[in-house]
């Protein structure tokens, strides 16, 4: 008996509408329903400082960030993803880790429109809640537990720098030297900026009223 051809699955509107919709809901499980302490917290601007010093001027994707990262590429300079923290939020929480253009463009696309729901401070706050510090080290929360038994708003400079440094060089099951010279540079390159751009972060207001 004849087989049939095997039918070609094309690309489905409603499918995709389906599959950003169940990102959008699992974005909002994950954002904080309240602001509170209305000041950045030290780690807060660390993280900031090491991560994406524009946070509060770009509107999910940093264009300038993104035509820096193209010209070191084409250049064959060192260069990186040009990922926003609201591009990183996106990122953890949706899952989407493919190495690629399309997903690339779907998270900027999600980085963009949660902008219009939620403030810059709820996604600063969502991310730091679910970010991946190390093994078994989810959210900023467990992670300076973790490494000084302490609550994030508790750190002090050394210590929320360390914990910023592990967004990029995260807490293996075992430590080697490697990896504890790979952030103690991080670190001490985070404490070296905050400190020129402290009066800047400090004048941040992050206190506004509850929407959600």
């Amino acid at each position: 008996m004849r087989e049939r051809p095997t039918r070609l699955k094309l690309p489905s509107l409603r499918r995709w509408l389906i599959g950003v919709h169940i990102d959008l809901l699992a974005i909002h499980d994950r954002v904080p329903r309240r602001v509170e302490p209305a000041q950045l917290s030290l780690l807060e601007k660390l993280v900031l400082t090491l991560e994406d010093r524009r946070f509060f001027d770009h509107s999910g994707s940093d264009l300038y960030s993104s035509c820096r990262e193209i010209f070191r590429a084409v250049t064959f300079q060192r260069h990186g993803g040009a990922s926003t923290i609201d591009m990183q939020f996106v990122r953890t929480v949706t899952r989407r880790k493919e190495r690629t253009l399309r997903r690339k463009l779907y998270e900027i696309m999600l980085s963009n429109l949660i902008q219009y729901r939620y403030s810059k401070i709820r996604i600063l706050r969502g991310y730091l809640d679910c970010a991946f510090f190390g093994s078994h080290l989810y959210g900023s929360q467990a992670a300076a537990q973790a490494m000084y038994g302490k609550d994030p708003d508790d750190l002090s400079l050394e210590e929320a720098s360390t914990i910023a440094a592990l967004l990029v060089y995260p807490k293996p099951l075992k430590a080697t030297s490697k990896w504890t010279n790979n952030v103690s540079r991080r670190a001490n390159y985070g404490k070296i900026v905050y400190v020129r751009l402290k009066e800047k972060l400090d004048k941040i207001q992050v206190s506004e009223p509850d929407y959600i």
